[in-house]
């Protein structure tokens, strides 16, 4: 490896280093605890090398919220190579987000503004995340809605319907207001979205 490949993998590796830090401080003491002070103590380094990489922590808490996006939509890609059928996709959409958010949950709480990780969103950004989100939902809601002679103009409410159990489910869960027992609340989400999804193609074109 030369010089310059070995000095852009240790900024590569630093860079990280500050990611994993501010994530290990939310953990213990919550994102609105974390500081820049506490991630150069957490990480050994003085304020103007992690300065150097991000200007604030609000850029810190923004390139998470990137790389938590783009995870979520890589492993979409994966669930639509797996699967063909709409109702399957839906499913395996909404458990993705389950799984992600079970496992990551300190970028979880970044990317919807939770537990104090306020991130205050570009707007050309969200939008272009919003989109994205979109585009893997309304290919199959609109499938859904053909096979149940619906109007098309239904597929905004749907993909609402179907965000607000996906990430409610999860905040509730996050906050400890889910009432089933810790052993079956994976179950009762499941089951959740298995009830939405069956009922989309049972409920016959609106007047």
């Amino acid at each position: 490896m030369s010089k310059v490949e070995l000095k852009k993998q240790k900024k590569e590796e630093l860079r990280k280093h500050i990611l994993t830090a501010a994530q290990n401080i939310a953990s213990d003491n919550g994102w609105q605890n974390v500081t820049i002070r506490k991630i150069c103590d957490e990480i050994g380094y003085t304020a103007p090398i992690v300065y150097h990489y991000f200007e604030s922590k609000e850029m810190i808490l923004q390139e998470l919220r990137r790389e938590g996006f783009v995870q979520i939509f890589e492993d979409f890609e994966t669930v639509n190579i797996k699967f063909k059928k709409p109702e399957k996709r839906l499913l395996e959409y909404g458990l993705t987000w389950w799984n992600f958010a079970l496992k990551n949950s300190e970028i979880y709480q970044v990317m919807f503004n939770l537990q104090g990780a306020i991130c205050l969103h570009n707007n050309s950004a969200t939008t272009k995340v919003n989109n994205t989100v979109m585009s893997y939902y309304h290919p199959e809601f609109s499938q859904l809605n053909k096979k149940a002679k619906r109007s098309e103009a239904f597929r905004l409410e749907l993909t609402d319907n179907m965000i607000a159990i996906i990430h409610g489910f999860i905040s509730m869960q996050m906050a400890n207001k889910v009432k089933s027992p810790p052993e079956k609340i994976l179950t009762v989400f499941k089951n959740a979205l298995l009830r939405f999804i069956d009922s989309i193609t049972e409920i016959k074109q609106q007047s």
